[in-house]
């Protein structure tokens, strides 16, 4: 997976840099998760979303869990096209 930090420090600040390499086993961790869950652009999504991705992996999975059920079957099309669903985890 190849990440655009330049692009995190740009829309996050240098901040999100150190804090991603501070919690890098948590990232891996649900990065794999959403990865099992069918998710192609998982890449795009962490882009577009970093601070999902810093929950506890049990708590990701909790929470992302949860989404699918609302969204039914058709949840990896619905989230990739609108990561906003993801903000409000």
């Amino acid at each position: 997976m190849v990440i655009n930090y330049d692009n995190l420090k740009e829309i996050y600040g240098e901040e999100i840099i150190e804090t991603l390499n501070d919690n890098i086993d948590i990232v891996e961790k649900n990065i794999k998760t959403m990865k099992e869950l069918g998710f192609e652009d998982v890449e795009g999504i962490f882009e577009r979303n970093v601070e999902t991705f810093l929950y506890f992996p049990q708590s990701f999975k909790e929470k992302i869990n949860n989404l699918i059920e609302k969204l039914g079957s058709d949840y990896v099309n619905i989230i990739e096209n609108d990561v906003s669903y993801l903000e409000n985890l």
